[in-house]
């Protein structure tokens, strides 16, 4: 990567930042200068010591039937496998120079499958290059994926160059093989490994490809540790948290547009603000698959502090808790606030405990301090690193959490007929975290909640939970659809997963349906 010239990238980056943020010019102060030089050394990091990993994208890959796509020679016929075994042939070649008197007809009464003469020139070539050359096709093959999948195990990039070196560096091996490595040999082979290009998208060290077996390992040891502890603890005792991330206003990165355009757009209210700035959601799963109540919600404002008016206004939700930061993010005090606010309010027993590594929350007084004759914590923590593989709210509860979000985002800015939207606002945006809660919460999300410590590996049932996902039971209805609710013309937004009623965006959202749903808990 040496070619990459960073003055170029720090022109890209200060375009970057000047379409992004509105700041004014000023001369940099001494931090400023300091976080610059960081920033350098960080850049000459990335460029130098950092390596590609791939991340699929979408696309159509190589079909089943390609895995069985034959070779071909230069004049194109087929390399097939051989009838005859090789034992076979070498034997006939033997006989056949231990005996150069005798006839064909007299030589073939022995060897059957001799069924040319040119058949006894043909089988020494293929004994002396070690195979015929469909095996020595095979062999080729075997040893050029075999390259490939060590290097892409350390996420080293691999190009059609380095697979036809490969190939013609095994090829060598074999006396009198006429191989090229041509096109022809490159595509097959592709095809029946199913190999395609694929655009790299992120960055990952030396350093941590080397600790992907270490990383492995630490999260089978940590699964050890835990399973056998299920058993001591009643199952709604067993509590995974973990804390995400909400922008203001979440824009869809891809759309339906018109092929062949030379840019396409999309539009949000405000891409300066809304779309870059963000707070902060933490959930609590149960092992018996619940989710606690409330939701903790921080919030990114000004000061850290919501002023009097706000406090006095702001939207109030029987099943969310809201405070704020100046960040959005969580820092210890607010750590202490959610351990008193949603975990030791009205818990007693036994729980078991489980979270990740943040240097917020890994202080053993924040829980041993709460701890009581009628409450006990035993707080376990996910070791560093194995939280995408071992943390039940990482592996697949955060995902359906923010698809249900998105699906608010999309709906109101395409078909809603306010010409404010309400989700941009704080109050909106509150109301939105309360429903979503509201529909995950319903007992028909029960065994996906438990699919989420399966996928984890904290898990001591046999079976797979069969569960349904957020799309199915939220939104598989006709799009012609009306809403379900007397008199009303709109079309469908969304299935409540506590009545099953289909809903228009009015009914559910504006009109806050969790207080009237006859079979939510709140009415």
């Amino acid at each position: 990567m040496d070619s990459i010239n960073f003055l170029s990238v720090a022109n890209a980056l200060v375009k970057i930042i000047k379409n992004t943020y509105s700041y004014d010019e000023t001369p940099p102060n001494i931090e400023e200068e300091e976080l610059a030089q960081l920033l350098l050394e960080k850049l000459h990091d990335i460029t130098h010591e950092f390596i590609f990993i791939d991340e699929n994208e979408n696309g159509d890959g190589p079909s089943e039937d390609d895995t069985f796509q034959p070779y071909t020679d230069q004049e194109g016929n087929y390399i097939l496998p051989s009838e005859v075994s090789m034992e076979y042939k070498k034997r006939a070649v033997e006989e056949f120079e231990r005996h150069p008197g005798w006839k064909f007809l007299t030589f073939q009464q022995n060897f059957s499958k001799v069924r040319q003469p040119n058949y006894i020139n043909r089988w020494k070539k293929q004994i002396e290059m070690g195979g015929t050359k469909y095996e020595l096709f095979i062999e080729i093959e075997n040893y050029v994926y075999q390259q490939f999948k060590l290097c892409r195990e350390q996420y080293l990039p691999v190009h059609d160059m380095d697979l036809k070196k490969w190939a013609i560096l095994k090829a060598s091996e074999f006396n009198g093989l006429m191989f090229k490595a041509s096109h022809s040999w490159l595509n097959t082979f592709k095809r029946r490994n199913r190999i395609v290009s694929r655009k790299i998208q992120k960055l990952v060290s030396f350093r941590a490809v080397t600790e992907v077996e270490d990383i492995q390992q630490d999260a089978e040891d940590f699964r050890a540790q835990i399973v056998p502890l299920l058993k001591n603890f009643a199952h709604n005792k067993i509590f995974n948290t973990d804390q995400t991330g909400f922008r203001y206003e979440m824009v869809s990165a891809r759309t339906l547009s018109t092929q062949g355009e030379r840019y396409t757009f999309g539009s949000c209210s405000s891409p300066k603000n809304k779309c870059t700035h963000s707070y902060t959601v933490q959930y609590v799963i149960t092992y018996a698959g619940d989710i606690l109540d409330p939701v903790f919600i921080c919030l990114q404002e000004n000061d850290g502090t919501f002023g009097p008016r706000v406090l006095d206004t702001m939207f109030i939700a029987p099943n969310i808790y809201v405070t704020c930061t100046k960040s959005g993010k969580l820092n210890r005090s607010k750590v202490e606030e959610f351990l008193d606010e949603i975990i030791v309010n009205n818990r007693n027993g036994n729980l078991l405990y489980i979270q990740d590594m943040w240097t917020g929350q890994t202080d053993r007084r924040l829980y041993t301090s709460r701890c009581t004759d009628d409450l006990n914590m035993d707080v376990r923590f996910i070791p560093e690193h194995c939280t995408d593989v071992c943390q039940p709210l990482d592996t697949y509860f955060h995902r359906q959490l923010k698809y249900l979000a998105r699906q608010f985002y999309s709906f109101e800015s395409v078909h809603a007929k306010t010409p404010t939207p309400q989700l941009l606002t704080r109050d909106g945006l509150l109301k939105m975290q309360s429903l979503v809660h509201y529909l995950l919460s319903a007992p028909v999300f029960r065994n996906m909640i438990k699919y989420c410590w399966f996928s984890s590996g904290i898990w001591d049932g046999e079976d797979r939970p069969v569960f349904r996902n957020v799309k199915e039971v939220c939104f598989n209805f006709h799009n012609d659809m009306k809403c379900s609710s007397n008199d009303c013309t709109n079309m469908a937004f969304i299935s409540c997963s506590w009545c099953n009623s289909v809903l228009c965006f009015d009914e559910f959202f504006y009109d806050y349906h969790l207080m009237y749903c006859p079979a939510g808990p709140y009415t």
